[in-house]
């Protein structure tokens, strides 16, 4: 499931950061949070609108902005980013892993 083009670097090397354990735009308790929730695969819209979500996050390169662009989602907007954001995480780690699966 890719939210975002090859060449993006902004949201590959997040991606990456979060394989490895550290979440830059997430504050601790909305990682719990999400964690308590059970997390059901995106329907269809979900997944368009999360694409778009993406779009307005890699229009900025750094940091500080996307983590202002994530905070001013909306509730439903930033929970629905951080389950698309964590199933490219598991499907990063799987990839690496292959022995997970």
């Amino acid at each position: 499931m890719e939210f975002f083009h090859r060449n993006d670097r902004a949201i590959k090397s997040l991606v990456t950061l979060a394989a490895q354990g550290f979440y830059p735009l997430f504050e601790e308790n909305w990682m719990e949070e999400l964690w308590q929730d059970k997390p059901n695969s995106l329907t269809g819209n979900e997944k368009a609108k999360a694409k778009t979500l993406f779009k307005r996050l890699c229009e900025h390169r750094s940091l500080e902005r996307q983590r202002t662009v994530f905070w001013s989602m909306c509730d439903k907007d930033r929970m629905l980013f951080k389950r698309a954001f964590l199933k490219m995480v598991e499907n990063k780690i799987l990839d690496q892993v292959p022995e997970l699966q």
